[in-house]
């Protein structure tokens, strides 16, 4: 972890649903190669504001700096083209793994992982194709770069769209519940990669239920509840 490099910092930030807050006034950083678990129940903030950070979810009010790229947002008022335009290299410098996969289910696994890689970054087919399988390979699925999402088990599935993840070359990966759609027995081969990417210094922000990651991995452990923080300790209180 290199403290000297802030990669995610949020000020003030503030989101309601129909007028409902669902965050109010949090603040955290978050340096380099750092992983920061976000605990709490259900309803207490944790996914919204993982979706605040890269604006997948825009928040009412606050600040938000990520990799480098900041963004104030102000109530009532609509984000300037300079705004969105910083949301979008934002984008560019983190990666989003979901809960519920994402995978594209007309595509293999290896065409998953490198859709971004030919569209977004536009690599050659073949460029892409080798480092798709490389990415495959780090996260254990070498074999089953042919094979389509419906072949694939839950904990598979979540292991390819890391992978996916991974191809853009991420500063920061931002993991919502990764494990919580899976059996127990396919969760920690999706652990197991987690931890891999952290002992290798990738900064992560995860919002998780796992108790035991987070008390293994997790170098800071955020409580939320209420839409608040109302800890920030070291993972041994937990």
């Amino acid at each position: 972890m290199n403290k000297a490099v802030l990669k995610v910092s949020v000020t003030s930030l503030a989101k309601s649903f129909d007028r409902q807050p669902v965050l109010r006034d949090v603040n955290l950083q978050v340096y380099a190669g750092e992983v920061v678990v976000i605990l709490g129940p259900s309803g207490s903030g944790k996914t919204t504001l993982l979706r605040s950070l890269n604006f997948l979810e825009q928040p009412d009010s606050g600040d938000i700096e990520v990799c480098g790229h900041h963004i104030r947002v102000q109530q009532g008022k609509a984000l300037s083209r300079a705004e969105k335009h910083e949301i979008t290299h934002l984008r560019q410098k983190t990666a989003m793994v979901f809960q519920s996969f994402n995978l594209f289910p007309h595509k293999s696994a290896l065409e998953n992982v490198t859709e971004g890689l030919i569209s977004v970054r536009k690599l050659h087919k073949d460029q892409a194709n080798q480092r798709g399988h490389a990415l495959l390979k780090q996260v254990g699925l070498a074999e089953k770069a042919d094979s389509y999402p419906a072949k694939l088990s839950g904990g598979q599935k979540q292991r390819v769209a890391i992978a996916r993840g991974l191809a853009m070359d991420p500063e920061v990966i931002f993991f919502d519940e990764p494990t919580s759609a899976l059996d127990p027995e396919l969760r920690d081969e999706v652990l197991t990669v987690m931890r891999d990417l952290a002992k290798a210094g990738m900064t992560m922000i995860v919002v998780t239920h796992e108790l035991r990651f987070a008390r293994e991995v997790a170098d800071r452990v955020i409580f939320m509840e209420g839409g608040v923080v109302i800890a920030n300790e070291e993972p041994e209180m937990y």
